[in-house]
Formats: structure tokens, C-alpha cells, sequence
């Protein structure tokens, strides 16, 4: 009966779980899109500069109604943070361990004060229920804190700079919780170094994942992508200190040259720091190929091959709105033990890749929570499929290479900044560059930075000398059989294809 008791409570946390993760998708993507709105309410009214011109009646009225509805979104997340803040104060040493029972929640339930002297200790086990339930928490509560950090920047900060506006929310939006008081934790230095105490954690608890070969949640990839879409997890990871003391947005987009016009491009298109992988966090369906028949599934298999690149579309997800062109993800395929063997380098994967591998793993992608070898099933919660295959470089041990160089960005953390000239990080469509270095990837520079998104993949395989073949291609859920080339191009963004002819 016991063991009852506790399959029932272990089920009923999931399906809490999942209806939290859902709400808490919800409460960030509206956020998201209510920062962007008052970033470009101040550009377009001029909020920015030293001297506003005074606003209109109906201008006040709906600068007020975002002021008071960036309170209300800011109060719903606000706790996911605060309750985990208590286990990342200076005085409390969290440490993951494999051996110790988790007691993480005793800190939660009495924190010390947070200048106490004395160190108190405290474990989770990422084995146990308590410990994964804990990590989950966690990873969200990092989340929350990350995007409201960010949202400050974007949302608050233009208007705090301006005196009059600050005066006008301040004091008028009929609220108790002020304008001023929306910057204690943002200026706080014990909330900075809770902050990054708990990024450190949790990049430490991923790398962990990653190195075993073990799989996170879905939630928890979910909040990990998210926290590292975020400017600030860009800015700690980069710099690994806390020299964020004025915190101002013109610092942390220092190093691009021209600030105001680079980061209304990023918050309007999502093409720098990640901000558009936040709303890629929610869909509002599944993809039509996800129950493609088992028979049809056998088939498709059957027809790839090692090494070759995959391209997707997820029309129901919001970064597809974001990522120019028609495609938003590419892949490798790495193929089943099998197809490697016949290749000649099984023998030469790590152990903890062939395990996947044996599991079903065939496909090798770049998702936000790192470089990870899929299930094909699991790839096609999708509407477009695209299979390119070279049509010049068939050589052994060409392939061989390719095959160990896509096994090597296995691991690897997902690049956030979009830059494929540096490697330590992979973005998805980058994944195909790096493979296949002698190819002449068509590369766009956005921000600074040299980028190539999967329509750049993509046409290599159209124009009068394609590198390229379409193999397989399917459109909002239906194969298509003839004349895939020319029916790509269609597709495909015109100044992408125009690239490609001239």
C-alpha cells in the first residue's frame, strides 16, 4: 500500500508540475511581449532622450496601463525567484551529491538571516524524488529571476532615467508598489550574488547531465533555455564575475557599436541574446508530423543516411515569426549503430553516445539545452521536413571525419549569441558548418556578429551548381514527391534564392 501512496504522490507532483510549467510559460512570453511594447513606446516617443516632449493625454493613459500591468506580471513571477533565493546566500553551501539524502529543504523552510556569520550545508541528490523535485524548482526560480532582471532593463530602466516619466510612475499609477521599489532587486548586491551563485549551480548540474549522458525534464530544459536566453546569463557566463555594479542596458550592450538601434533590432527580431528563443517556449499546437504512422516512419528511416542534414519548420511555435526564412532548425543525422559500423567509426563514439544511440538516438541538434543526440520521433513534432545530402563529397573518409566531428559537438552548450566563428558553443544551423567546414556556407553578419540560420543551409541546395540534394521533403505535413529542387526554391526566403542564382 505504501508504495501506492507514493506512486500517487510522485504522479500527482507531475501533473502539478506540468500545469506550473505550462502557467509559468504563460506569465514569461506575456512579460516578453509587454517589455518590447514599452521598450518601443519609449523609442518612438522619444522617452530615451535627455528632453521628452510632453505626452498626450491618451499617451499617459497607456503608459500608465503598462506600468500597471508590468506590476502585476512582475508579482506573479517574483516568488518562483524569492523561494529559492534562501539556498544561493553567501552563508549556505548547496552542493549536488550522489550519495547524500536530499535536505536542500530545510534551509528553505528556516533560511538563515542572510548576514549571519557561519556556513550552513546542505544536499540534493538528483537521484531522489525530493532532489528532482527541488532542481525543477530551481531551474525555474533562476528563470523567473533572470527575465525580470532583463525586463527591468528593457521595460523599466528608459523610463527611470527620465525624470518626468519616473515622477508620472511613481506617484500616479494608483499602486502601492513604486517605481523605485521595482529597482530594489535589481541594484541589490547580495540579490546579484544569489544570482549568480545559483547560475553556477545550475550550469554545473547541466554539465553534470551532459557528461553522463543523462536527460533532463522537459520542464527543466525548458527553464535552463530560457535563463540562458536571457541577457544576464549571457553577461555572467561571459565575464564570470559581478561587475554589473550600475547595471545599466548601455553597458551590457557595450560591444556593439551602434546601442539604441542595435537593441531595438534585438528586441523586434530576437537575433541577439536570445530574447526570441523565451517565446519559443510556448506553442500553441503539435507539429502535423508528430504521429506520422509507425510504416511511414520505417520508411523515412530507411532512406537517410549518415551525415545527412536535416531542416524542420514549427509554424506554431512564436520564434518562427522571429528567425528569417522559411526554415527555423537544422540537424545532422548520425544514423543507428548499424550505419556506423558499415562506416567504420563506431568503435571510435564514447561510450555514454553509443548507449544513445542503442536507445534509438539517430539525430544529432542543437536545442537549447545543449548539443544531444534525438530520437526521430521525438524530431518530428514538426510541419516541414527537408533532407539534404552532398552530391560531390561521398569518400569514406570524408564521412568518417564528419560523423566524429557531429559526435564531438555532443555536449556542447547551446550559443546564445549566434556567432559560428567561435565553437565552444553551437547554434543549431551551425551545426551543418562546422561538420562540413569545405563547403561555402553563404554566412550573414547581424549584429556584430557573423551568422548562418537554416535558409543560408538551405541554399546550397537550389541555383544553377547546388553542393546539395533534396532528398526528402515535407510540406505542412505531406511529402512531397517531384521535383524537390525547384519546389524548395519556392520556399525558401527570395534574397536567400536570389543569393544562390547570382
Amino acid at each position: 500500500m505504501r508504495w501506492m501512496c507514493i506512486l500517487l504522490g510522485l504522479l500527482a507532483h507531475c501533473a502539478v508540475a506540468s500545469e506550473s510549467s505550462s502557467q509559468f510559460q504563460s506569465q514569461v512570453a506575456q512579460l516578453v511581449s509587454l517589455r518590447n511594447q514599452a521598450y518601443q513606446f519609449a523609442v518612438k516617443n522619444q522617452i530615451t532622450k535627455a528632453e521628452t516632449p510632453p505626452l498626450t493625454r491618451a499617451q499617459s493613459n497607456q503608459l500608465r496601463a503598462m506600468a500597471l500591468r508590468y506590476i502585476e506580471l512582475r508579482a506573479a513571477l517574483l516568488p518562483y525567484a524569492t523561494q529559492m533565493a534562501p539556498l544561493f546566500q553567501t552563508n549556505v553551501n548547496l552542493q549536488l551529491s550522489q550519495h547524500e539524502a536530499t535536505d536542500a529543504q530545510l534551509i528553505l523552510d528556516n533560511p538563515p538571516q542572510a548576514l549571519s556569520k557561519g556556513i550552513r550545508s546542505a544536499y540534493i541528490n538528483p537521484g531522489d524524488a525530493r532532489g528532482q523535485a527541488l532542481l525543477e524548482d530551481i531551474q525555474r526560480g533562476l528563470a523567473a529571476a533572470l527575465v525580470l532582471m532583463d525586463s527591468y532593463q528593457i521595460a523599466i530602466e528608459p523610463y527611470r532615467n527620465n525624470p518626468a516619466i519616473a515622477y508620472l510612475l511613481t506617484y500616479d499609477v494608483g499602486n502601492n508598489v513604486t517605481l523605485r521599489q521595482l529597482s530594489n532587486n535589481y541594484y541589490s548586491a547580495e540579490y546579484r550574488t544569489r544570482l549568480k551563485r545559483a547560475t553556477e549551480f545550475v550550469d554545473q548540474l547541466m554539465q553534470q547531465r551532459r557528461e553522463r549522458g543523462l536527460d533532463s525534464s522537459p520542464a527543466e530544459n525548458d527553464y535552463y533555455a530560457l535563463s540562458q536566453s536571457t541577457v544576464w546569463y549571457v553577461k555572467l557566463h561571459r565575464e564570470n564575475s559581478l561587475a554589473l555594479s550600475s547595471g545599466s542596458l548601455k553597458q551590457l550592450v557595450s560591444n556593439l557599436s551602434q546601442q539604441e538601434k542595435s537593441l531595438e533590432n534585438t528586441v523586434s527580431f530576437g537575433l541577439s541574446m536570445g530574447f526570441g528563443n523565451m517565446l519559443g517556449l510556448v506553442k500553441t499546437r503539435n507539429g502535423k508530423l508528430r504521429d506520422m504512422p509507425a510504416s511511414e516512419q520505417a520508411q523515412l528511416e530507411s532512406q537517410l543516411q549518415p551525415m545527412d542534414i536535416l531542416l524542420e519548420k514549427t509554424p506554431f511555435r512564436l520564434t518562427d515569426k522571429m528567425i528569417p526564412g522559411h526554415y527555423g532548425h537544422v540537424a545532422i543525422w548520425l544514423g543507428s549503430e548499424a550505419q556506423l559500423r558499415e562506416l567504420g567509426v563506431w568503435e571510435r563514439i564514447p561510450a555514454a553516445h553509443q548507449q544513445k544511440i542503442r536507445q534509438g538516438g539517430r539525430i544529432v541538434e542543437a536545442l537549447r539545452s545543449g548539443v544531444t543526440i534525438s530520437r526521430l520521433e521525438h524530431f518530428l513534432d514538426i510541419d516541414d521536413l527537408l533532407v539534404l545530402r552532398q552530391n560531390l563529397r561521398s569518400e569514406r573518409d570524408y564521412l568518417q571525419a564528419a560523423a566524429l566531428t557531429t559526435v564531438a559537438q555532443v555536449g556542447k552548450e547551446y550559443d546564445f549569441n549566434f556567432d559560428v566563428l567561435t565553437h565552444e558553443r553551437i547554434v543549431c544551423s551551425e551545426l551543418a558548418y562546422v561538420v562540413f567546414p569545405d563547403l561555402p556556407w553563404p554566412l550573414d553578419k547581424t549584429l556584430g556578429r557573423y551568422t548562418i540560420s537554416p535558409d543560408n543551409v538551405a541554399q546550397l541546395a537550389i541555383g544553377p551548381q547546388p553542393l546539395l540534394d533534396p532528398v526528402v521533403l515535407y510540406r505542412a505535413g505531406q511529402r512531397q514527391q517531384n521535383d524537390l529542387r525547384t519546389k524548395l526554391a519556392k520556399l525558401i526566403n527570395p534574397k536567400a534564392t536570389w543569393m544562390a542564382q547570382n
